[in-house]
C-alpha cells in the first residue's frame, strides 16, 4: 500500500515530469498532472487508459499568483490527505553571456522555475501540515553544482532551488512526517536537453530517464531518508540512505559540497 494518497507533479506534460507521472500512475498512485499546455490532460488520460487514476490542471507557472489560486482551490476540494509533490517543471530561459541577455527573460525564468513551483507547493502545504505528512521533491539541474554560462538564468534558479529546499526542510522540522530532497537528475535525453545543446550547452554524460523516475518512485514511499533536506545527484549512492536513519557524517549533498 502506498504511503501517499496522491502525487502532484508539475511539468507533467513532457520529459521527466511526464515519465514520473506515468510511472506513479502505473503503481496505482493517483496523480495530479500540471503543465502549461494541454499535454497535462493527455498525460492524465494516458494514465487512466492504463488503469490508473489521474487529474490534470493547465496553468502557466510564470503567472505564479494565478497558479497559487488554482492549486489552492483544487487542494481545498480534494478528498486526498497524504500528498506527495514533485516540482519538475522548468524553462531554460535566455542564453548567455549576461551582456547579451534580456533581463525580462531572466524574470520569466525565476517566475516559472522558482515562484511558480513554490506556488504549487505553498498551495498544498496547508493540507500537508494539517495531516502532518508530505513527500516533496524539487529538481536541481545543470548549474546547481557548477557554472553553466550557456543558460545563466536557468543555472541561477536551480542553485536557488537547492537552498530553498534546505530552508523548507528546516521549516517542516517537528511538524510531522515530512521528507524533502532536491534531486539532480543528470542529463536526460529530453526536448529540453536538445534545446540545451542547440544553445551551446555542454553535456559530458547522459542519464537514462528511468534512473530519476525510479528515485522519485522510491522516495514517495520512503518511511525515512537520511538525506532529507539535501541536494542529491542521481549518481550518488542514495539507495543505501532510503528507509535509513544512517547519519551523514559530513556536509556531502549540500549546496557547498566539493566534488
Amino acid at each position: 500500500m502506498s504511503l501517499v494518497d496522491i502525487v502532484v507533479v508539475t511539468g507533467a506534460g513532457r520529459g521527466i515530469g511526464k515519465a514520473i507521472a506515468l510511472e506513479l500512475g502505473s503503481k496505482n498512485i493517483p496523480v495530479l498532472c500540471i503543465s502549461k499546455s494541454n499535454n497535462a490532460e493527455i498525460t492524465a488520460e494516458d494514465i487512466c487508459a492504463r488503469g490508473g487514476k489521474a487529474e490534470s490542471l493547465k496553468v502557466d507557472l510564470i503567472d505564479y499568483k494565478n497558479t497559487e489560486s488554482v492549486i489552492k482551490d483544487w487542494a481545498s476540494k480534494t478528498s486526498y490527505k497524504r500528498f506527495g509533490v514533485v516540482l519538475a517543471a522548468a524553462i531554460l530561459g535566455p542564453k548567455g553571456p549576461l551582456t547579451d541577455c534580456d533581463l525580462s527573460l531572466w524574470d520569466d525564468s525565476h517566475k516559472a522555475n522558482i515562484l511558480g513551483n513554490l506556488a504549487v507547493l505553498k498551495s498544498c502545504l496547508p493540507t500537508m501540515l494539517k495531516n502532518k505528512f508530505g513527500r516533496i521533491i524539487t529538481f536541481a539541474g545543470g548549474g546547481a553544482a557548477y557554472a553553466n554560462p550557456a543558460f545563466p538564468a536557468y543555472s541561477a534558479t536551480k542553485t536557488a532551488t537547492v537552498r530553498i529546499t534546505e530552508n523548507i526542510y528546516e521549516d517542516l522540522q517537528g511538524k510531522g512526517d515530512f521528507l524533502i530532497v532536491c534531486l539532480g537528475p543528470g542529463a536526460v535525453e529530453t526536448d529540453m536537453l536538445m534545446e540545451f545543446r542547440s544553445g551551446g550547452g555542454q553535456v559530458k554524460t547522459t542519464t537514462n530517464i528511468n534512473e530519476p523516475v525510479s528515485f522519485v518512485s522510491e522516495f514517495m514511499n520512503a518511511k525515512m531518508c537520511s538525506f532529507s533536506g539535501r541536494f542529491v545527484h542521481i549518481r550518488n549512492e542514495w539507495r543505501e540512505h532510503i528507509n535509513s536513519d544512517k547519519i551523514l557524517e559530513n556536509d556531502i549533498w549540500k549546496l557547498r559540497r566539493i566534488e
